[in-house]
């Protein structure tokens, strides 16, 4: 009996061992990632089966991936992009990516490229943490501690829809973090609702694995089949993943000159 007890704790630690020892992306991935400069890509056609073409084998990315339960939507993107920790200013861990993911007021004046203009835009004129749907009173950005189960309401005032209020729910271990963004109202394109109470979902996931960061990123939404509705919904959020990123990236600066 003994034996067996003791074969069973052996057992179990090497199943933990190899789970831990499980590499988030594979070498061919990798690969894929530093010879495109550092991003792959899969965009869905309308309707069309989610893959999970690019989600690492991380809990908190399959979580990222996952948020989204009802039919296939019109849009879906997936987006896995590799940075080096030596092209990033100050503190490169988990912990002070959680900050960062949580720092909803330094979105304001993030900027996006608009391929419809061929220019620079502003992506989001205001940015705030706020009590709820209703009571939009602002509130301190929330970055002491864990994210891990924290949940908030923010509103962005977005450049193509206005005032846009979203819940974000976050979860972080000791190499990983993720805040995912659902819509808490509808969005409005002039009088047409163009993206109604929970149909947009924008996931971002950052394993830590070493010397790099990947940073997965999901996007998915429904909105009406109106040829012009959809050819701006498309540029829009593609957009979005573009800003976020780059909100990524320069935040470790910023968090650098503030220290």
């Amino acid at each position: 009996m003994k034996f067996q007890k003791i074969i069973s704790v052996a057992v179990f630690f090497a199943a933990c061992a190899l789970t831990f020892s499980t590499p988030a992306v594979s070498d061919e991935m990798l690969a894929d990632l530093r010879a495109s400069g550092g991003r792959v890509e899969f965009t869905y056609k309308s309707g069309e089966k989610f893959l999970f073409a690019l989600t690492p084998d991380r809990p908190l990315s399959k979580i990222a991936a996952t948020t989204w339960t009802k039919s296939n939507p019109k849009f879906s993107t997936e987006n896995l992009f590799l940075v080096k920790k030596s092209e990033l200013s100050g503190e490169t861990t988990i912990q002070a990516v959680s900050k960062i993911v949580r720092s909803i007021s330094k979105m304001k004046g993030l900027e996006y490229y608009s391929n419809g203009d061929e220019k620079w835009e502003t992506l989001y004129h205001k940015a705030s943490v706020i009590k709820s749907p209703k009571d939009k009173t602002t509130l301190p950005d929330d970055t002491e501690g864990s994210a891990d189960g924290k949940n908030l309401f923010c509103l962005l005032e977005d450049n193509s829809f206005g005032d846009c209020i979203y819940r974000v729910s976050y979860k972080e271990t000791e190499d990983e973090v993720c805040a995912c963004f659902e819509n808490a109202a509808a969005f409005k394109v002039g009088p047409i609702t163009a993206v109604k109470t929970g149909n947009l979902h924008i996931n971002l996931s950052v394993t830590d694995i070493g010397e790099e960061f990947l940073v997965y990123m999901v996007v998915r939404a429904q909105y009406p089949s109106l040829p012009f509705l959809e050819n701006r919904m498309t540029r829009s959020f593609n957009a979005r993943v573009e800003a976020m990123f780059n909100w990524f990236k320069k935040s470790f600066a910023q968090k650098s000159e503030e220290v």
